[in-house]
């Protein structure tokens, strides 16, 4: 029998949900700073909030959530109003939630005095307070961050997904459970939530007949990122593979969908830089540290672009827009392997800063 959401086995703290959380609150800093230069208002919704803090004491979530807002609150002036949402339907979990949040703020008045007015604290499933949000605000929901970290297959239905991110300036951060999935997809009782996550029915058909000559957890992963694509209509996903802490199994991928390139390319630096050495995901201790050579390096990705971009002249920053999803590169990689293309004739430049660096704007010609 699965254990209850409230067990406290549940709530031991691994490493690889701090490395999670160490996504989060980068992505969130970061996503606050940017939109809220535009608006005067932004909402971060926390679906799965949970109890607040794990068995060990360390922060979950909610609490990360809150400090990471706080500090963006205080740094940026031009911050007007942050709204967080914490959702959780389990009611001795959400009783722990409550107080964690409210010991917080009452432990630093100060910290929080920006934010403790606009927390908002929901006691339900997150698909009746998202399908109510659709339903009451749709596209007037100000400038919104989904984080949706279940513990299983249920309650994370596509068709909930597919109606956030319908709605403009929304992004979505999923914790993808594939190692349920593929535990269960065989199993006629869970048949059903699995045709809820995808959103369709027969997803082993599905799979059997399209994505045939694929390894099943690769598969998995690509038919539910091209139904975000696809029946979502969203431009950008990217995903991070998370192992389990002691040995080489993917627990679940973070993925992550926007509609905007740089929204995208942040995630993308983030995870470069917190995952396992060159790879993005989390591989655990058992993997070590691999380098970018050990899967292709530098010589297949400027083969990459060359190809790619073949007789076309576009902006550095297009150059890498274009290639977000298609690419394992940080920016850092970008650049190097552009300047190493100029260095051996393949390709020219043109307006690059005052010290010879690439910007946004220089101008690369592919010859």
């Amino acid at each position: 029998m699965p254990l209850p959401d409230d067990s406290l086995e549940k709530w031991e703290y691994k490493e690889h949900t701090k490395v999670k959380h160490e996504i989060l609150s980068k992505y969130l800093s970061g996503w606050i700073r940017i939109l809220g230069k535009r608006h005067l208002r932004i909402c971060y919704f926390d679906c799965f909030a949970g109890r607040g803090k794990y068995s060990d004491g360390s922060k979950g979530s909610p609490l990360i959530a809150l400090e990471t807002a706080s500090r963006a609150k205080e740094k940026f002036s031009y911050l007007r109003e942050i709204t967080c949402f914490f959702i959780g339907n389990n009611t001795n979990n959400f009783e722990s939630l409550e107080n964690e949040v409210n010991e917080e703020i009452k432990a630093y008045p100060k910290k929080y005095e920006g934010i403790k007015d606009n927390i908002v604290l929901i006691n339900d499933e997150f698909g009746n307070v998202a399908s109510e949000i659709v339903e009451k605000v749709g596209d007037r929901l100000a400038p919104s961050f989904f984080f949706i970290d279940p513990f299983g297959l249920s309650g994370v239905p596509f068709g909930v997904i597919k109606d956030i991110l319908m709605i403009q300036r929304t992004e979505v951060f999923i914790t993808f459970m594939i190692r349920e999935v593929i535990r269960f997809l065989k199993s006629s009782k869970h048949r059903r939530s699995i045709e809820e996550l995808y959103g369709m029915p027969d997803v082993r058909g599905i799979l059997n007949i399209e994505y045939q000559d694929l390894p099943i957890e690769q598969a998995l992963l690509k038919l539910y990122r091209n139904l975000l694509h696809e029946a979502a209509n969203v431009k950008y996903t990217f995903p991070f593979k998370v192992n389990a802490d002691e040995k080489l199994q993917t627990i679940y991928y973070l993925i992550h969908a926007t509609n905007h390139p740089m929204g995208c390319e942040l995630m993308k630096e983030i995870m470069y830089k917190t995952g396992t050495e060159g790879r993005f995901g989390y591989l655990g201790p058992a993997e070590g540290q691999m380098s970018l050579t050990r899967y292709g390096g530098l010589s297949k990705f400027k083969e990459f672009l060359l190809v790619r971009f073949n007789g076309r002249t576009l902006s550095y920053q297009n150059v890498r827009y274009k290639t977000l999803m298609d690419t394992d590169f940080s920016k850092k990689d970008y650049r190097k392997a552009l300047l190493e293309l100029e260095e051996e004739g393949k390709i020219s430049t043109s307006g690059k800063g005052p010290r010879g660096g690439l910007r946004d704007e220089s101008q690369i010609t592919f010859l």
